[in-house]
């Protein structure tokens, strides 16, 4: 509650020789209808919530403290390194935390996450970091490929893995079976185009009579 001030005459004689007319309560009316006004309070001090919060005679109210802009907010920052860094594959990282996708949103508009999230965060930026470096946007099938102890990606960061050293870890059996498919398609690509008996199979007696 604030207070809405009129002036009023003094009636005493000392009143009169010694004083100004001073402000008096004539109404009150609800915060939310008028701004908290910063008044000055005591010698000179400022009535912040501290103050104003004590017993001294005032109304209760509510105050305000806003929450921190996702500019601001660290996590938020990260979560934005790991949109950039998965793309698509965004939706597929709730398994890294056992968390539902509404929770990574809510961790990228500013929300802080809970303390035992918190480090596979950062691991999971600095994998994504790799993968903007190489100008890789990791798909599906590649986040499910086994890359240690038969464990995928996801499954490696969620118990606590170094996530550069696994992306890197990914990107080079990704590399190395790009590198097989080229070799096969190399040797296919010398085959002859005409199939011959050879390719067909000895042909069969019609033993139907």
């Amino acid at each position: 509650m604030i207070s809405a001030f009129f002036p009023f005459a003094a009636t005493s004689d000392f009143d009169v020789a010694n004083y100004r007319p001073q402000a008096g309560i004539h109404l009150r009316v609800k915060v939310t209808e008028r701004p908290w006004p910063n008044l000055e309070v005591g010698t000179g001090g400022l009535a912040l919530a501290a103050f104003v919060s004590q017993p001294y005679g005032y109304q209760p109210f509510e105050v305000l403290i806003p929450t921190p802009t996702a500019e601001n907010a660290p996590f938020a920052k990260l979560m934005q390194q790991v949109k950039s860094g998965f793309g698509r594959t965004l939706s597929r990282l709730p398994q890294v935390f056992g968390v539902s996708r509404q929770t990574l949103y809510n961790w990228l508009e500013g929300e802080t996450p809970k303390a035992i999230y918190q480090e596979r965060l950062r691991e999971l930026a600095q994998a994504a970091s790799v993968f903007s470096e190489l100008g890789i946007k990791p798909s599906g099938v590649m986040l499910d490929r086994s890359v240690a102890d038969g464990k995928s990606f996801l499954q490696l960061l969620s118990e606590g893995a170094d996530g550069k050293e696994t992306a890197k870890k990914l990107i080079r059996i990704v590399q190395r079976g790009a590198g097989s498919r080229d070799k096969l398609d190399a040797l296919l690509a010398g085959r002859k185009s005409k199939l011959d008996a050879f390719d067909i199979g000895s042909p069969s007696l019609d033993e139907s009579n």
